[in-house]
């Protein structure tokens, strides 16, 4: 009876919410510890962690370029002359859900548009799903105003209202998009392997080439309902407009999705992908009571589809907005909230140590691999540059001789480390140049601006990064749950 007890406890959101905040404290206090006990030891978790640090940067700077590089070479292939997209991509049916609530019939436009535009032999079979919500009207009447004015335009446009209130559902993105797909599909007879289903958010305007290329890696794929493919999103849709900070993490963003692009084992879906109707069905469609569903949805169609499963990358660009609001206060309590939501996948872990423990096939090794870049993910989301900042200096705090030549030398290491670290900056920034240039006018000024807003990473990282992360974990500690989803504003582009 006991052990079943225990069992339960542990297996209980009561427990799992304490270990991200419990993980990070422990992290900021080992070290403190060790030095205590063993000061030698303490040392060797120094430099241990330091050298863990220092490597996963230049690791992650190589896989920036590998995966930049790869996407060039990919997206400058013509893929309408193959077989694959003569033949067989006929066949496919493409549904792109756009959710959407308070934002501008301008930005709406441009994501229908961007659509519209594609250069794609059977845009018969493109439907453009608008999900628009019933407790805000202007969003009913922009969604009128896109069908009436683009209904000879040789797509499909259709909308499904979402209701305010249903049994069941958090005021949550998620719950408006699996309404409009189940509605949608309701009187139809749709191949489930031959019709994909694309979430993008209603700021994202696509490439010329963008179904091409989707259809192309969804027909070559291997067991291609066992996936979810993920776009590749770019912020650059308003980067000249607005603040640096702001710049910074959309650009950041890009490179941690090139760069974990480039580790399948843990790859995971964000913001715009898609699923082939098969899958999305397996997994029970989205979440109707999470603020954050892009993790969740991988863990769900994991455990769906017996952990044969992955996500695909997708060379195919969406171009999307950076955080903008009228004034420089607004856009950092608006990015904070965006960083606050993201950083609330730490709370899949409620869903994944139960549904691992259930699942008796999935070899422990595999469970433990999940389970802990999960925890540590987040870990060092939180706390990950804050220890790095603080712990070089920890010696010199608990050793009582000052004059110790350890003692002395682990502050000057770190900061020759941080110094070092510093001055690759220039990598991020030129390869940010490259890579917005594409999709972005430069002017001679923007140069200059784009290099020396990289300055302030470190800064940026220590407060506006790592603070929202805290409070997830803090909240989730505490059980003080975000239960609706609020959405970024998006400003009129004309």
């Amino acid at each position: 009876m006991f052990k079943k007890q225990v069992k339960q406890f542990i297996l209980s959101q009561k427990f799992i919410s304490k270990l991200p905040l419990t993980f990070l404290v422990l992290i900021f206090f080992v070290p403190i510890v060790l030095l205590k006990i063993n000061y030698r030891i303490g040392l060797y978790f120094i430099a241990f962690y330091i050298s863990y640090w220092t490597i996963k940067v230049f690791e992650s700077y190589f896989y920036v370029i590998t995966s930049y590089l790869k996407l060039l070479n990919l997206n400058a292939k013509d893929y309408s002359n193959s077989d694959i997209i003569k033949k067989d991509a006929k066949n496919l049916k493409h549904i792109i859900i756009v959710p959407f609530y308070s934002e501008p019939y301008d930005v709406i436009e441009d994501n229908v548009i961007s659509i519209i535009n594609n250069v794609y032999p059977y845009k018969n079979n493109i439907t453009i799903l608008l999900a628009p919500e019933e407790r805000w009207i202007d969003t009913i009447v922009n969604a009128e105003k896109i069908i009436k004015k683009f209904k000879n335009s040789g797509v499909e446009i259709v909308s499904v209202v979402h209701p305010s209130w249903l049994p069941g559902e958090w005021k949550v993105k998620w719950a408006n998009i699996t309404y409009a797909i189940k509605e949608y599909i309701k009187d139809k007879n749709l191949d489930e392997q031959m019709t994909y289903i694309s979430t993008i958010d209603t700021d994202t305007k696509v490439e010329k080439n963008f179904f091409t290329i989707v259809a192309y890696t969804y027909l070559t794929t291997e067991k291609n309902t066992n996936a979810i493919y993920q776009y590749t999103p770019v912020y650059s849709n308003n980067w000249n407009k607005w603040t640096f900070f702001a710049r910074l993490i959309a650009m950041w963003t890009t490179f941690w999705q090139l760069s974990e692009s480039q580790n399948p084992e843990f790859y995971r879906n964000f913001a715009v992908y898609w699923m082939s109707l098969k899958c999305l069905k397996k997994s029970d469609y989205w979440s109707k009571t999470s603020i954050v569903e892009d993790w969740l949805q991988y863990w769900r169609s994991y455990f769906a589809w017996g952990w044969v499963f992955r996500i695909v990358n997708v060379p195919a660009v969406c171009m999307m907005d950076v955080v903008e609001e009228e004034n420089i206060f607004k856009t950092i309590k608006s990015q904070y909230k965006q960083l606050r939501r993201w950083s609330w996948w730490c709370s899949d872990l409620e869903y994944v140590i139960p549904e691992f423990y259930k699942n008796k096939k999935i070899k422990k090794r595999e469970k433990i691999k999940k389970i802990a870049y999960l925890i540590f993910n987040h870990l060092f989301w939180s706390g990950g540059a804050l220890t790095l900042f603080f712990i070089g200096y920890l010696p010199g705090v608990v050793d009582n001789l000052k004059n110790s030549i350890i003692t002395l030398t682990i502050p000057l290491s770190v900061s020759l480390i941080f110094t070092m670290i510093f001055a690759t900056i220039a990598f991020p920034s030129f390869i940010s140049i490259l890579i917005m240039r594409k999709y972005v006018h430069f002017r001679k000024r923007d140069y200059a601006v784009n290099i020396l807003q990289w300055l302030l990473i470190p800064t940026l990282t220590l407060t506006l990064f790592s603070l929202p992360a805290i409070e997830s974990q803090i909240r989730y500690f505490f059980n003080k749950r975000i239960d609706f989803f609020e959405s970024t504003k998006k400003m009129k582009r004309k």
